[in-house]
C-alpha cells in the first residue's frame, strides 16, 4: 500500500488525476484499451474536472461505476449523471460509458445486462464512508458476505442498504481486487480515523477493512487533511 498525502482538495485531484492518466495510457499501449471504474458522490468531482483534462485517447477508454443506486438518470442521485456532467467533457466525451443501471425499471435484468458487459477495471478508484463502507459493500446488509466472498464469481451484486437510500448495484470485492490497481480517496480528520481503524484488522464491521489487508492487487491511497 502507498500512502499519499495532500492538503486540500485541488492538489489531491491534479495528483490523482496525473497517476490515473498515466496508468490507463500505460495500458492503452499495452493492450490496445483500458477501463477506469470510478465512485460517486460529490467528492470526486474536482478529480473528474482534472482527469478530463488530461492527455490521453480517450477513444481507446471505457469508463464505468464502482456502483450506483438504482435510480434513472434524470434523478439528482445517479452517478451516471454525475459522470456525464463532469467527467465525460470535452474530449473525454471520446470515452466509451457503460452504466450500471441505465433505466432503473427491472433490477434483476438490469443487474443480468451489467454483469455480461463487465470488464475488469484497469483502475478502480474507490471512496468510503465514516461507516467504513466502500463501493455499495455496506456493514450490516444482507448482500455483505457475499459482497466480500473472495470466492464470488459474480462482479456485481444489489446491495439495500439500511442506513442509506436506494438499492444499489456494486462491484464486489472479488471483481475490484482482479483490477490492476485501486485507488482509495478520502478526505477529513473523520474518515482519517476509520481508516486507521480499518488498518488494525480485517472485520466485516468495516468492509473497507478487506482491501487494506488484501495483496492481490495494489492499493495507492489518497487522503486530504
Amino acid at each position: 500500500m502507498q500512502w499519499f498525502e495532500f492538503p486540500d482538495a485541488a492538489a489531491s485531484a491534479d495528483a490523482l488525476a496525473a497517476s490515473v492518466a498515466q496508468r490507463l495510457a500505460a495500458a492503452i499501449r499495452r493492450d490496445g484499451s483500458a477501463v477506469l471504474a470510478v465512485s460517486g458522490g460529490k467528492s470526486p468531482v474536482p478529480f473528474f474536472h482534472a482527469l478530463r483534462s488530461q492527455p490521453l485517447d480517450w477513444s481507446a477508454v471505457t469508463v464505468t461505476l464502482v456502483d450506483e443506486r438504482f435510480v434513472p438518470e434524470s434523478h439528482p442521485d445517479s452517478n451516471a449523471a454525475l459522470v456525464r456532467q463532469h467527467l465525460l467533457q470535452g474530449a473525454a466525451a471520446e470515452a466509451a460509458f457503460a452504466p450500471l443501471a441505465s433505466k432503473a425499471e427491472d433490477a434483476a435484468a438490469e443487474l443480468a445486462a451489467a454483469s455480461a458487459a463487465f470488464r475488469t477495471p484497469t483502475v478502480a478508484i474507490l471512496g468510503m464512508g465514516e461507516d467504513g463502507h466502500t463501493a455499495s459493500l455496506f456493514p450490516g446488509t444482507e448482500a455483505l458476505a457475499a459482497g466480500l466472498d473472495p470466492a464470488n464469481p459474480a462482479p456485481l451484486l444489489l446491495v439495500q442498504p439500511a442506513t442509506a437510500p436506494h438499492l444499489r448495484i456494486s462491484m464486489s470485492y472479488a471483481a475490484l481486487v482482479k483490477s490492476g490497481c485501486l485507488i482509495l480517496s478520502i478526505q477529513g480528520a473523520g474518515k482519517r480515523a476509520v481508516f486507521d481503524t480499518a488498518l488494525t484488522a480485517r472485520d466485516d464491521a468495516l468492509p473497507i477493512s478487506h482491501f487494506l489487508h488484501q495483496t492481490e492487487c495494489p492499493l495507492d491511497v489518497y487522503w486530504t487533511a
